[in-house]
């Protein structure tokens, strides 16, 4: 016989101030202290504590020192989400291939990019390699507001987005990613060695900080030959 088990309490805790949230029942873009929500939800702040590091884990919420709990409304207004922790050096590492990144030089736009990134921002190019393919490309944009009033926009870039964003105190902290089908043109086929109109897998990014502060979007295009973008499910229930 199938053995019923209920979710653990902190879970229907978490759950039920996940509502709250979406419902928006809290003025703050802060959550109320643990005791308030103890005494709120009639439970423990031992549960309490469970549930908001259940939340945290699933990225509706970021704990900082001395903020308290910051609602990431970003992640809490994505409907639909597959999460994955990616990185695309270590996938290719495992495929087999030695791998390499070349960064292009900053340059300044004005021009509008994005309805979420109606500002000034620099740009510049990421490019992955597989053996002596390229496997990835990224167009990165990221707001001046970022930078320091001094920032050197001529000095070469030498390390990854995230570690480049942390070198100015900017820590991203989650992203929202849209699929985005794309036929390629002549450019990008000839930068892939493919055919033009080739169908690729293409994403937009976009990454947040600890204040859920959009602080960049990243457009990644990737080589059909080299990303499938397979996906391994799990935890399908057994009868």
């Amino acid at each position: 016989m199938k053995v019923l088990k209920n979710p653990p309490l902190y879970k229907k805790v978490a759950r039920a101030i996940l509502d709250m949230i979406q419902k928006r029942n809290f003025d703050s873009p802060t959550l109320p202290s643990e005791e308030s929500l103890s005494e709120l939800l009639g439970t423990s702040k031992h549960t309490i504590r469970e549930a908001l590091a259940e939340l945290s884990s699933l990225s509706y919420i970021s704990r900082r020192h001395g903020r308290g709990n910051v609602i990431l409304n970003s992640v809490v207004n994505t409907n639909f989400r597959i999460d994955a922790n990616m990185n695309f050096l270590k996938i290719l590492k495992q495929a087999g291939y030695k791998t390499s990144t070349e960064f292009t030089n900053l340059h300044l736009e004005s021009a509008k990019f994005h309805d979420s990134l109606d500002e000034d921002y620099y740009v510049y190019d990421e490019i992955v390699k597989a053996d002596d393919k390229i496997a990835s490309f990224h167009n990165i944009h990221i707001p001046v507001r970022l930078f320091p009033a001094d920032f050197n926009l001529n000095m070469k870039l030498d390390k990854d987005l995230f570690d480049f964003l942390a070198t100015y105190g900017v820590y991203s902290l989650h992203s929202i990613v849209e699929f985005i089908p794309e036929v390629v043109n002549d450019k990008i086929a000839q930068f892939f060695c493919i055919e033009p109109n080739t169908p690729i897998n293409t994403w937009e990014e976009y990454i947040h900080d600890q204040e859920d502060r959009l602080v960049c979007i990243t457009k990644i295009r990737f080589n059909p030959e080299l990303f499938k973008l397979r996906m391994v499910r799990k935890d399908f229930k057994t009868i």
